[in-house]
C-alpha cells in the first residue's frame, strides 16, 4: 500500500513539474512576442486618424506640395519619432489621403554615396521588426522588392538603384485596406489623365 501511494505521489510530482514547465515556456514565448511587438518604432499615429488631429501633435511639420491635392505628406526625421532605433539619415513621410492617414514610408536620405543604404539601417529594422529575407550573402548587394503581409499590416520593403546611382531605399507601411485605398485613388487619377491626353 505505501509503495502505491510513493508511487502515485511520483506520478503527480512528475506531472505537476511537466506542468510547471510547460507553463514557463509559455510565459516566456509571450515576453518574446510582446517583447518583439514592441520594438518597432512607435509612429505616434494611428492609421486612419485625421489630418487635423495628427496636425495639432508637436511633430507634424508643414506638407510637402503633392501632385494631386487630395494627397498631402508629412515629413519628419526618423530619429526625432524613433529617438532608440538608430534610424540616423532616415525620413518618414506620413502620407495623408483626403485628410485621412493612408500610409507611413520610412526613407534613406542618401546622396550619391549611399552611405544610409550602405550601413543596411533600413534592411536590418526590416528584418527585426517585420519579417527576415534572403539577401544573399553581401546584403550590400541586394537588390529588390520585399512585401510582407501580416494581420492588419501590409508592409513593402524596396532597395532600388535609381538612373543616377542613388539607391531608392524605402519601407511603405499601411493596411491592407487603406493600401487598397490609394492604390484605387492612383489608377483612378491614371485613368482620368489618359483619357485627357487623348
Amino acid at each position: 500500500m505505501a509503495n502505491y501511494l510513493f508511487n502515485i505521489k511520483n506520478l503527480i510530482m512528475y506531472k505537476y513539474s511537466n506542468f510547471m514547465k510547460l507553463l514557463i515556456k509559455s510565459f516566456l514565448i509571450i515576453v518574446f512576442f510582446i517583447s518583439t511587438a514592441q520594438s518597432a518604432c512607435n509612429l505616434i499615429a494611428e492609421f486612419g486618424e485625421k489630418k487635423e488631429v495628427f496636425e495639432k501633435r508637436e511633430i507634424a511639420a508643414r506638407p510637402f506640395p503633392m501632385e494631386y491635392p487630395e494627397l498631402d505628406i508629412f515629413p519628419v526625421l526618423a530619429d526625432d519619432i524613433c529617438p532608440n532605433e538608430r534610424l540616423k539619415d532616415v525620413g518618414i513621410e506620413y502620407k495623408f489621403l483626403n485628410d485621412e492617414l493612408i500610409a507611413v514610408n520610412f526613407v534613406a536620405l542618401n546622396d550619391d554615396r549611399n552611405l544610409v543604404t550602405e550601413k543596411l539601417t533600413l534592411m536590418n529594422y526590416v528584418k527585426k521588426n517585420y519579417k527576415k529575407f534572403d539577401t544573399g550573402e553581401n546584403p550590400n548587394a541586394y537588390e529588390g522588392v520585399e512585401v510582407i503581409e501580416k494581420i492588419n499590416l501590409f508592409v513593402v520593403y524596396q532597395r532600388l538603384t535609381g538612373d543616377d546611382g542613388i539607391k531608392d531605399e524605402q519601407i511603405y507601411i499601411s493596411t491592407p485596406e487603406l493600401d487598397e485605398k490609394l492604390v484605387k485613388f492612383y489608377a483612378e487619377k491614371e485613368l482620368g489623365e489618359s483619357k485627357n491626353s487623348q
